[in-house]
């Protein structure tokens, strides 16, 4: 071995350990901060469902028969503590209707999450045309 060299690779050593445990931090963080905002994304779900469920379940009849075909009308938006849920009907034909709910958080990162539903009006009273209710849009 020659003279001097043990300077230069403790040098080496120390400083890839540096590098991995700053790197180690970071990926630490960045994880806690993932599931931090999967959680919130998760919690917006169901404030979304229940916006579009309410849309349905109090489906205004009279309001929506002078709506004209291919245009769109904002409902009242519902406001919680860390998110708002804004609700939009479209009619599509003279008796089919897309429904599409947005919950958004109102904290930093600004998460979303959006549902639709086609409805099919049926003697004045609102019908789900899919089995499955509703589906997540992007």
């Amino acid at each position: 071995m020659k003279r001097g060299a043990a300077l230069p690779m403790m040098l080496l050593v120390i400083s890839m350990t540096s590098a991995l445990a700053v790197g180690g931090a970071f990926v630490a963080r960045q994880m806690a901060a993932n599931a931090r905002a999967l959680e919130r994304g998760g919690a917006l779900e169901p404030l979304a469902e229940a916006a579009l469920v309410g849309a349905v379940v109090r489906w205004d009849s009279l309001g929506r028969a002078a709506q004209t075909v291919g245009s769109t009308v904002a409902l009242p938006s519902a406001v919680d503590e860390l998110a708002r849920a804004d609700v939009w009907v479209t009619r599509l034909t003279p008796v089919v209707y897309w429904v599409v709910a947005e919950a958004r958080g109102i904290l930093r990162p600004r998460l979303s999450r959006r549902l639709g539903v086609v409805v099919r009006v049926v003697d004045g009273s609102p019908r789900v045309v899919s089995e499955r209710g509703w589906s997540e849009l992007p």
